[in-house]
């Protein structure tokens, strides 16, 4: 933008802009240090935020409106400096997928969200898989990823047992540990060097891997769904689950070739 171009453009300072989004201004100041905001062009010693902020604003209250966390959208962040935009990483084909924020719930609100949860065993047996921690202020569940809750609440409505869809939170915590000792060993194993101590070398690496490993794991995940249910379609009871699988566009075209 030239000069001439940026001085007939309207632009707000810090505290205008927060009035102009509606957020405190040190939520401002807060998003700037993380970078999930760009700094502001600078005229003398004021900043002056433009545009392209006020519409970065909006797309954070977009994000963070469906779950997702600060730093989830720093990520995001530094994932369109590669040259395509915040809309085009969410929107197109080849979408990221991102960690959601943790949700703190009463145990009414548990309920409101899981009917289920009412029974305090089934609530015992989602604290033992993962699905639940206690630990919240006032006696209040921590939820960290309200979407194994939605999915939870989707598998019973459409039909499975309670304990069955906690089984298949159980299996999700269980291999992400499995992905977790094996980044965890890649890291502190051939990459750390406490010596000097290598944070802002590995910093940057770090908040591309952890966008990488999200997509990477959804991926591998849905491919292997797939490929499991092509090979229970053969098994007594799963007829014309190849037409789901189809369907849902889920699994790999190799393990499609190889169930014909």
């Amino acid at each position: 933008m030239s000069s001439a171009e940026a001085d007939s453009s309207p632009s707000w300072s810090i505290d205008e802009l927060a009035v102009l989004a509606g957020v405190p201004t040190r939520t401002l100041r807060e998003y700037r240090t993380m970078g999930v905001i760009d700094p502001p062009r600078m005229a003398g010693r004021v900043g002056r935020y433009d545009e392209s902020h006020r519409r970065r604003l909006e797309l954070i209250a977009r994000l963070q409106a469906r779950g997702y966390s600060l730093a989830a959208i720093r990520d995001l962040c530094a994932a369109s400096a590669t040259g395509r935009s915040l809309e085009d990483v969410l929107g197109g084909a080849a979408s990221a997928a991102i960690d959601d924020a943790p949700l703190s719930l009463t145990t009414d609100e548990l309920v409101g969200e899981v009917p289920v949860l009412a029974d305090a065993r089934l609530r015992r047996a989602a604290v033992e898989c993962g699905l639940l921690h206690v630990g919240g202020v006032d006696g209040e569940w921590l939820v960290r990823s309200p979407a194994l809750l939605g999915l939870v609440r989707d598998a019973i409505s459409a039909g499975a047992g309670p304990r069955a869809a906690l089984r298949l939170i159980a299996g999700l915590a269980k291999g992400a540990r499995v992905q977790a000792v094996a980044l965890a060993d890649l890291v502190a194993e051939e990459l750390w060097d406490e010596r000097p101590p290598s944070v802002a070398a590995l910093a940057p690496m770090g908040r591309r891997a952890r966008l990488l490993l999200s997509q990477a794991a959804a991926a591998l995940i849905i491919d292997a769904v797939g490929s499991e249910l092509l090979r229970r379609s053969d098994m007594p009871g799963g007829k014309g689950l190849e037409m789901l699988v189809e369907e849902l566009r889920i699994g790999a075209v190799r393990g499609r070739a190889e169930h014909r």
